[in-house]
């Protein structure tokens, strides 16, 4: 959040995962973060979500926001913008 990669996040959990790894079914307890981020900042909170993650492969996925209200907009772009000096 410091690095304004990010509007916002939900943290959701624990979660119970089931997925393939290295040749075999994998089961986790997981926690799932859900980060409000523009199109233009993506790649960088992509970049950064490596860094700071254990899994080699972090699930990092976009979903379309197809609709939103003016002001809900807004506060995304304006809390993403990168600051000066930082």
């Amino acid at each position: 959040m410091e690095r304004r990669l990010a509007a916002g996040a939900q943290i959701v959990a624990p979660i119970e995962s089931t997925y393939w790894w290295a040749g075999e079914i994998q089961r986790s307890s997981e926690w799932l973060l859900l980060m409000t981020t523009t199109t233009a900042r993506f790649e960088d909170l992509a970049r950064c979500v490596r860094e700071l993650h254990s899994y080699e492969v972090p699930q990092i996925i976009a979903s379309a926001l197809v609709a939103g209200t003016t002001d809900y907009l807004e506060w995304i772009r304006r809390e993403t913008a990168p600051r000066s000096g930082g």
